[in-house]
């Protein structure tokens, strides 16, 4: 039974490539084993593995995590998961929602996603990082330890699949879509001010991740990058609120 891999129907439940442009592909399924510095494997997932190359040439492969190997299983040539119980949803506490929900925030047209993740091959992107998510009893703690590790994903859209052809973006695109990243990086601060007081009108504390998703769907770029950078406590505090881990409130 093939399993879809659109954002909306997921339910609860080496170096990282940041801050440049990258072409996606090939986009597959796989196992992935999550092994302990002297090589011990403590636990296997499937994963996302999508193949990076930057402007410069160099190549990158990341792995989102997507689900438990007990209820799905990569298809033999990676494009598809099967759904090996009635559970038929992935989980939105995974990687790979992360990665793909910032891609639909980034103008990818939901529409276009059905089962085969290789739709995505081809597709050209600007990519932030953004920490991951911190889980109690993530296999991943006690592999590497509690230091914080960054996802790579997209926060803007320079070529979708389907119009690169078979060709990666000219280089002219590519300077004017990283140019356009920081063009507006003088009002960054302001910007994220004025969305945490926004926010915080309507709740009592947001999260830095609320706060990047919220500067994602509104397109600015340099919001999202100030709010997970050292920088974003100190116009935070210098403002009167209260950052609280990854909480913020008001002061």
């Amino acid at each position: 039974m093939g399993v879809s891999i659109r954002p909306s129907q997921f339910v609860e439940g080496g170096a990282v490539p940041v801050d440049r442009n990258l072409l996606w592909g090939p986009c597959r399924f796989n196992l992935f084993d999550y092994t302990r510095k002297d090589g011990t494997v403590v636990a296997t997932t499937v994963a996302a593995k999508i193949h990076y190359k930057d402007d410069e040439g160099t190549e990158y492969d990341q792995e989102y995590s997507a689900g438990d190997p007990n209820r799905f299983a990569p298809s033999a040539d990676g494009k598809t998961l099967e759904a090996l119980t009635s559970s038929e949803n992935l989980s939105k506490s995974s990687n790979y929602y992360i990665l793909m929900n910032a891609l639909i925030n980034a103008g990818f047209p939901e529409n276009k996603l059905g089962e085969d993740i290789s739709v995505l091959d081809g597709l050209y992107t600007h990519n932030i990082g953004i920490p991951e998510p911190k889980r109690s009893g993530l296999v991943r703690e006690t592999a590497e330890g509690a230091r914080e590790r960054v996802i790579s994903v997209p926060d803007s859209i320079i070529k979708l699949p389907w119009e690169n052809k078979g060709k990666a973006a000219p280089a002219a695109a590519a300077k004017k879509a990283a140019a356009s990243v920081d063009e507006d990086a003088g009002d960054a601060e302001a910007d994220a001010l004025m969305m945490v007081t926004e926010m915080l009108a309507d709740a009592d504390k947001v999260t830095r991740q609320q706060v990047a998703t919220k500067a994602i769907r509104g397109k600015n770029q340099p919001v999202a990058k100030l709010v997970f950078s050292p920088k974003f406590a100190e116009v935070l505090t210098g403002a009167g609120f209260v950052l609280d881990g990854e909480e913020i409130s008001a002061g």
